[in-house]
């Protein structure tokens, strides 16, 4: 770093840790708004996987534990990470979900956590202030299908509650996907609550 030669040395020494920790901070919470955060927890809530966007927000967070890594985010308002909440989600079964609308620099976010094969993956995203376009809009079953999954019911048990069969179900989660452009059932989940399909 190149100083001018009226400045006195303590004016142009390079940022400290503490500095770029704030840069890095605002650059995480800015870039979390235009992109959704996910993390997968093991039973134990340590984290074993975390996507660009949550890398970007948390830093080097593997095999901490979830609870603390996105408890500690700063300016964050309504999370309910709690001690052993992972585990608290995996006695409840597989496909049980949590869905908490959470505020993170001063912007509505919705975090969704799943639990899925053994693990509990998270979906920190920004809500989204606009209504459903046309094309987002869902019909009256693919809203019932939509609901039981947040409920954390599995295919098997949706089409047993809506008397259809599983590839039915498969097809109107399919649809759905495609009409919200999203890939998994915790993301198509977390775009629901986003867009006002769900509580």
């Amino acid at each position: 770093m190149r100083c001018p030669r009226s400045s006195r040395r303590s004016r142009c020494s390079p940022p400290s840790r503490q500095d770029a920790r704030g840069a890095a901070d605002m650059t995480a919470e800015a870039s979390l708004r235009a992109a959704p955060a996910v993390v997968v927890a093991q039973e134990d809530g340590r984290l074993v996987a975390l996507d660009a966007g949550a890398r970007r927000l948390l830093g080097d967070a593997l095999g901490r534990e979830c609870w603390r890594a996105i408890g500690e985010l700063r300016d964050a308002e309504g999370l309910p990470c709690r001690t052993h909440c992972v585990r608290a989600l995996l006695e409840r079964g597989t496909m049980a979900a949590q869905h908490s609308r959470v505020l993170l620099g001063g912007v509505r976010h919705s975090l969704s956590c799943l639990a899925l094969d053994g693990r509990v993956v998270c979906l920190l995203s920004p809500a989204s202030d606009q209504r459903p376009t046309a094309w987002q809009l869902l019909s009256a079953r693919e809203r019932e299908v939509l609901r039981l999954l947040s409920e954390g019911l599995t295919t098997g048990a949706i089409a047993a509650r809506l008397e259809l069969s599983e590839a039915t179900v498969r097809t109107h989660v399919e649809h759905m996907r495609e009409k919200l452009g999203v890939s998994t059932r915790a993301a198509l989940v977390s775009r629901g609550y986003t867009l006002g399909f769900l509580g």
